[in-house]
C-alpha cells in the first residue's frame, strides 16, 4: 500500500533523526502492508477504518509476538497514522492509545499538518 500521502503530511521536529523518521515509517509501512493482506478490498490508505486498527492491535500484534517495547512502538507510530489520515481522537480511547495522565514519556517527535504548505507567489 502507498503511504506517501501520509508521510507527506507528517512535520518532524527539529533534531528528529534521519534514523528515527525511518523506523516510524517502516511502521507505519509495516502496519499499512498487513491490514492490506488480510483485508484485500483496501487499496488506499483513505480506506483504512477503525476496525481495521483493531485487527492490527487485536490480532497481527499476537501473530508477531513482538516484545512489549516494540508494541509500544507500533502504538506510537499507529497514532501518528491516525493522526496523519486526518481521523477521530475518539479512535485512539477505543484502541487504547491514550495517553497516561502523569509525568514522564518520550517526547513527541512530530507533528501532522492539516494542509500543504502554499507556495508564496510574487
Amino acid at each position: 500500500m502507498n503511504i506517501h500521502d501520509l508521510t507527506r503530511r507528517i512535520r518532524w521536529a527539529e533534531g528528529t533523526s534521519d534514523q528515527t523518521k525511518i523506523r516510524y515509517v517502516n511502521r507505519i509501512q509495516a502496519m499499512a502492508d498487513a491490514i492490506e493482506t488480510h483485508f484485500p478490498e483496501i487499496r488506499n490508505v483513505n480506506q483504512i477504518k477503525l476496525k481495521h486498527f483493531l485487527y492490527i492491535r487485536n490480532v497481527w500484534f499476537d501473530v508477531q509476538k513482538s516484545a512489549q517495547a516494540t508494541r509500544a512502538d507500533y502504538a506510537r507510530a499507529m497514532k501518528l497514522m491516525i493522526r496523519a489520515m486526518g481521523r477521530d481522537r475518539h479512535w485512539f480511547g477505543q484502541l487504547h492509545l491514550k495517553p497516561v495522565r502523569g509525568r514522564g514519556g518520550r517526547p513527541t517527535v512530530s507533528t501532522v499538518s492539516r494542509s500543504q504548505s502554499r507556495k508564496i507567489r510574487k
